[in-house]
């Protein structure tokens, strides 16, 4: 296996055989979950790699209400990193993969809560035009729609699917659809996955179950289907997934049939795919055209021939066959759009006929082992391999293509083109060697290379993901920027090279997008997709902050706080020019504006401004956006790159803007405050911006360092899962607390019961309960202690506002030293007192804090501030 997370090449053997499997069948499968990890990944594995059935994974979310184990990325920006973990998962599957418009706003226990945030027609909707257009014989929900599915989103996709099922056949439901060219589709059977976990309340002994055995073993790639099912979720870290390894031998995938539209029904099945003829004859019959059997039958032909003459040492020896049944399936298509057949017959017979065109195609490229690069060139005088990073809006540079055919099959070279898009100049290069008008021979093993001359145009579009929406905070369905791509992880790549070769008179096609080359030393060459970026990124930090304000209503006097500029340098060489910050009525800065110069793309600068603001009403929302000025044009724009090991590194766009909050807060001077991170969040910089001292606590600092010098240490979110040398040291943490320290441990996982880490026992549980109702609401239930009254007031006030959920992975158990200060609950669950707890451990305090936090702060909600603030200053 590859470690990018796609197969071994997708030019080899085995890849050969799976595309000849592909071949022999047009059956299709369409899988739905609510978010990415959901899947049955070893089922869909099976069906597409052992049976050759064309596969769709349908995810209602990305993700983006989780947690994240591997970095900083939180709501959108870990939507993207949780899309890229679920593309580098189903190279391994071999599936397709959608995503519907509704948002991950984060763990739902109910069916109603969920659809208190999404709107249900705009599911329906979405699974039915996504049904219609990828036109599945077989549905597979993961979910069956109750309770027993556990999450919110979870009830949701099974309720959507069950209901999508029939509604995706019946031509009176969603016309619009029809008016777009989609025609109404009815898959013909509905299975629901079991497991050991869930079992419907209307199964009986005897209900019938198919069970396939995934752990089937595939001799070309040495695993099972359920192995090669675990490598693709291994990729999905920022979960924590697939952590642990398969092992060969028998692997069984339960399924029960809860609806079909056939007419026959029986107890039992042997297949998915019982009563429904998915065989390439079945086109024929469907056709139910004379004048077409021949061509049908030819192409049965051919196909049959390639899968008995199909060897794993030469597998080119079956393209002869690939393109004699190429021809026949481009022959059909030509009678079937003439011939006299109902339209919607002549609709699916062309969908499925144009799929086998592009299999064909793709069993070729395969067999024949093709290499085609498509790679930005370096700059012309430089002897590295590495070009820029990024394009910019009117930059010239070149592209080479460079293909190779190492099989020895006679081929020809009819046509090489570089598709970019509308606005752009692509220019070939012509050598004198190229100077030919004919089809050519392509030498075995002899590169045939091509340069192209680009220009970007003036108004290019950035490369960015086409969803979008206003707030992170509060906006449960995307808005689609660019529609067109409508299910799809992201947007197509736009810059691509095309190859046309032609064996035995049949012409075949090769694509590849356009790729940057950069060298990451040690491990070495690392290619990207063709990027295009503005000249000049603008970003400012944080993007949402706090004034304090220590008055009741307005602040008496002139309020100053730091504004960080970050620039980032695309220009490829110098470039120059001025920044400066829009500001409400009667703020001003200081510099009033920066003048900034670069030398070379990849270059960065920070600037920071202070900023005087005068009049801040307490509970007001202010705007600062910075502006750049360079060559004469204006930018408020920049983008957050999300680039992880193995993943495809993807830009994310926000304005230049900071978001104010003035908030009534009391923050004590010279608060000196240790900070643990674990899986990463931005409490750290919530804190600074108020101006609290934050040390990052490492390794070295946890071993040796005098703690005391420390007013309260924090414990980052899930630190106890990543972070050995936290669970190595935490006895001095305790003796810290011992001395009078104040500890702060923020929501951890059940690794937290691994070993004694608070100074008294305490149980939290494999299980342990959260409050995902934001809105929950909260009583205090020791109103009379110290971190409810300094140096900030609480009130019930103070848990209005908050973002997401109230918290999670509250303690189940705790020793009668802890005390319970907050209690909440969602609908319809028992009141919930374990998520804050504090205790007195020698001199100093210990607090468990399970409210979410690390939510609230970045988010700037009053509220939480003030009751964090309280408890940093325990003991103070």
């Amino acid at each position: 296996m590859a470690d990018t997370g796609e197969m071994a090449g997708a030019t080899n053997a085995s890849e050969t055989w799976r595309a000849l499997q592909r071949l022999q069948t047009t059956a299709t499968v369409l899988h739905t979950v609510a978010h990415p990890d959901d899947e049955n990944g070893a089922l869909l594995t099976w069906l597409s790699r052992a049976r050759g059935v064309r596969t769709g994974l349908y995810s209602t979310t990305r993700g983006e209400g989780g947690a994240n184990l591997i970095g900083p990325e939180l709501f959108d920006a870990l939507g993207i990193v949780r899309t890229e973990e679920h593309l580098a998962a189903v190279r391994y599957y071999g599936i397709d993969l959608f995503f519907s418009s509704a948002v991950d706003f984060g763990y739902s226990k109910r069916l109603d809560e969920t659809l208190e945030k999404w709107d249900y027609q705009m599911l329906l909707e979405d699974m039915v035009r996504l049904i219609r257009l990828y036109r599945p014989d077989v549905i597979i929900s993961r979910f069956q729609g109750n309770r027993q599915d556990g999450h919110g989103h979870h009830q949701v996709s099974g309720v959507v699917t069950l209901e999508a099922f029939r509604t995706a056949g019946d031509a009176n439901r969603f016309p619009e659809h029809l008016a777009e060219g989609l025609h109404p589709w009815q898959p013909k059977k509905l299975y629901i996955t079991r497991s050991r976990w869930r079992r419907s309340n209307t199964e009986t002994p005897d209900t019938p179950v198919l069970k396939i055995d995934t752990g089937e073993y595939n001799a070309l790639l040495g695993l099972s289907y359920s192995q090669i099912a675990r490598q693709g979720l291994s990729f999905q870290r920022s979960q924590g997934v697939g952590q642990t390894r398969a092992s060969k031998g028998s692997a069984v995938t339960e399924l029960r049939l809860i609806d079909s539209t056939l007419t026959e029904q029986r107890k039992s099945e042997e297949t998915l795919f019982d009563r429904i003829d998915t065989t390439v004859m079945g086109m024929a019959k469907l056709a139910n055209a004379s004048a077409l059997d021949a061509e049908f039958k030819q192409l049965q032909e051919s196909v049959d021939a390639a899968v008995r003459d199909y060897d794993a040492r030469h597998p080119w020896s079956v393209v002869p066959h690939l393109a004699s049944g190429l021809k026949a399936t481009r022959g059909i298509i030509e009678n079937v759009q003439r011939i006299d057949l109902d339209d919607d017959t002549r609709s699916h017979l062309l969908f499925l006929l144009r799929n086998k065109e592009q299999e064909f195609m793709t069993a070729a490229n395969a067999a024949l082992g093709l290499s085609l690069e498509v790679l930005v060139q370096p700059t012309a005088g430089t002897r590295s391999s590495e070009t820029f990073a990024v394009a910019i809006p009117g930059q010239k540079f070149s592209i080479g293509m460079r293909m190779v055919n190492p099989a020895p099959v006679t081929t020809e070279l009819v046509n090489t083109s570089l598709n970019a898009p509308e606005g752009w100049s692509v220019h070939r290069v012509q050598e004198e060697s190229d100077r030919r008008e004919n089809i050519t021979p392509i030498q075995t093993n002899e590169p045939i290379s091509v340069m192209f001359e680009v220009e970007v145009a003036r108004d290019a579009d950035y490369t960015q993901p086409y969803w979008t929406r206003a707030s992170e905070y509060h906006d449960a369905v995307y808005t689609l920027k660019r529609p067109e791509f409508r299910f799809l992880p992201f947007a197509l790549p736009e810059v691509n090279g095309v190859v046309t070769y032609r064996v035995d008179g049949v012409d075949f096609t090769l694509a590849q997008p356009a790729q940057t080359v950069s060298i990451n030393r040690p491990w070495g060459e690392r290619r990207r997709l063709l990027t295009v970026a503005p000249a000049i990124s603008v970003s400012v930090s944080p993007r949402i902050g706090v004034i304090p304000i220590s008055e009741p209503d307005v602040a008496s006097e002139e309020t100053t706080f730091i504004a960080t500029v970050e620039m980032l340098n695309n220009v490829k060489g110098p470039a120059e020019g001025v920044l400066r910050l829009e500001l409400p009525d009667g703020w001003r800065a200081s510099p009033e504006n920066e003048p900034f110069a670069f030398t070379h793309e990849g270059a960065s600068k920070t600037f920071s401004f202070q900023v005087f603001a005068k009049n801040v009403v307490a509970g007001a929302e202010y705007t600062i956006r910075a502006v750049d000025t360079h060559s004469g044009e204006k930018n408020t724009t920049g983008y957050q790159v999300i680039d992880h090991p193995d993943l495809e590194p993807r830009h994310l766009y926000r304005p230049a803007v900071m978001t104010l909050h003035s908030i009534p807060l009391k923050v004590p001077s010279d608060l000196s405050v240790g900070y643990i991170m674990g899986v990463g969040d931005r409490m750290p910089e919530a804190l600074q911006q108020i101006d609290i001292d934050v040390e990052m606590l490492g390794r070295e600092e946890l071993r040796t360092d005098d703690l005391s010098r420390f007013d309260t240490i924090l414990v980052g979110i899930r630190a106890y899962a990543v972070r050995q040398d936290l669970i190595a040291y935490n006895g001095r943490l305790l003796d810290y607390v011992h001395k009078g320290g104040n500890l702060i441990v923020q929501y951890q996982t059940p690794e937290f019961d691994a070993a004694p880490f608070g100074p008294y026992p305490y149980t939290m549980g494999r299980r342990p309960e959260e409050v995902s109702e934001e809105y929950a609401r909260v009583t205090i239930l020791m109103p009379d202690h110290p971190i409810f009254h300094h140096p900030n007031q609480i009130t019930a006030a103070d848990f209005e506002g908050w973002v997401e959920e109230r918290g999670s992975k509250f303690l189940t158990e705790w020793d009668p030293n802890y005390q319970a200060l907050l209690t909440c609950n969602d609908r319809e669950q028992e009141p919930q007192h374990g998520g804050f707890l504090t205790a007195k451990y020698g001199q100093g305090t210990y607090t468990y804090a399970a409210y979410a936090f690390y939510r609230q702060l970045p988010a700037g909600v009053a509220g939480a501030y003030r009751l964090f603030i309280n408890m940093l200053t325990l003991g103070k």
